[in-house]
């Protein structure tokens, strides 16, 4: 696989933005004025902002605000060694991002799968700004989800799994199967580019090895602490994060409305997009 060179690139997009946080370099787009509602957008594992390339424009259009992020170690975002990859990191490093951008603001928090966790870890951190959550097929980190083991310290099986990273996980042929599961069907050539095009930037193997060895919080046994609106939106047919976590997250949120989209799969706001933009907007609307 040929690896393209590290961080700083050049930007993908007309609104990329690429600023210095906590010593990472972040990649992030903006759409909308400044004095709107304001909602921040998180990807899901191996996404980056093109993930919402349908959603951000539709919100922006009802008159928000909309921030769209790579997190660290994916997109344009920077393949950081020294940053750990947990929803806790991912979340004081947001809010810091956001601080910088708009001091002391309110935010509507919206996380998909892996992102999700990321969203709850915001909101636990600083419940007082969010105005509201919306997880699509949110994936919350707990106990059994956790992921540590001596294996990924061992040097000659770093090694051993990053290679197996570059020439087996990451091969077009294993990208283009994945996007197939989560999609619910083939990706286009267009889709399928989104997603490989930063996988091939230097370092994503061994970003990937960190995530490997990281060991997560439970969030999950916090969340019914969380009192603002919650939406929840699960594809039926969520191969990646099954519907039926969507229901244990129903039942244990205080404040939360469960819709589920027939037919759909992991990724409903690509696939689906004009219907879940209703669906988000609807909920967004009623909750401010």
């Amino acid at each position: 696989m040929r690896a393209l060179p590290g961080p700083p690139f050049e930007p993908l997009f007309e609104n990329s933005e690429l600023t210095t946080t906590e010593n990472i370099k972040l990649h992030y787009r903006q759409w909308g004025a400044g004095n709107s509602e304001k909602v921040l957008l998180i990807h899901g594992f191996a996404g980056s902002t093109f993930s919402w390339r349908y959603t951000a424009p539709a919100l922006a259009a009802e008159g928000y605000r909309v921030i769209a992020v790579d997190l660290p170690g994916f997109g344009l975002s920077e393949r950081s060694l020294d940053f750990t990859p947990t929803a806790e990191k991912r979340a004081e490093l947001l809010w810091n991002l956001l601080d910088s951008l708009e001091p002391g603001s309110d935010w509507h928090l919206v996380g998909h799968s892996m992102g999700g966790g990321v969203v709850s870890a915001m909101t636990l951190q600083k419940p007082e700004q969010v105005q509201s959550i919306s997880l699509v097929a949110g994936a919350i980190p707990d106990s059994s989800r956790g992921r540590s083991s001596w294996i990924y310290y061992y040097p000659p099986l770093q090694r051993t799994i990053r290679h197996l990273a570059t020439r087996v996980l990451l091969t077009e042929e294993n990208v283009e199967s994945a996007l197939a599961s989560a999609y619910g069907r083939i990706p286009s050539e267009d889709e399928f580019e989104g997603y490989y095009h930063p996988l091939l930037i230097r370092d994503t193997d061994a970003a990937l090895i960190e995530m490997l060895k990281t060991r997560e919080k439970n969030l999950l046994s916090e969340i019914n602490s969380l009192k603002m609106p919650v939406m929840l939106i699960w594809g039926e047919e969520d191969a990646w994060v099954q519907v039926e976590e969507g229901h244990k997250l129903d039942s244990l949120l205080p404040d939360s409305e469960l819709v589920i989209m027939p037919d759909e799969g992991h990724c409903p706001m690509e696939t689906k997009p004009e219907e879940f933009n209703s669906i988000l907007l609807r909920f967004l609307d009623e909750s401010y």
